[in-house]
């Protein structure tokens, strides 16, 4: 039996912290000890979550953890994937460009 946890876990490809993916997953209202089945694994919940935790991987600074790293190249290409699951499931896209911001300051 595969848990929910370890599925996410398999579909990042990545050493994300288990308490990033657990944060990741009660946001979705999945629970990580949950038995990993064929509907969830279809259902908008886990891939959601799963393109929530690809987002969080482009969005983070020079990633390098565990002898893997990931370019703006790879962070572009993993953004896409995102995208594409989350049109799949009727959430908006998101983007890695920083809004702009203005600072006013009063002298």
């Amino acid at each position: 039996m595969k848990t929910i946890l370890e599925a996410l876990r398999d579909e990042i490809h990545y050493p994300l912290p288990t308490g990033y993916l657990e944060n990741k997953l009660i946001v979705r209202g999945l629970n990580k000890d949950d038995e990993f089945d064929p509907e969830t694994a279809r259902g908008k919940d886990f891939r959601g979550c799963v393109a929530d935790c690809l987002v969080g991987l482009v969005t983070s600074p020079n990633i390098s953890e565990g002898g893997v790293s990931i370019s703006q190249s790879d962070k572009t290409s993993i953004l896409k994937i995102a995208n594409s699951i989350y049109t799949s499931i009727g959430e908006d896209e998101v983007t890695d460009e920083k809004e702009p911001t203005v600072t006013i300051v009063n002298y």
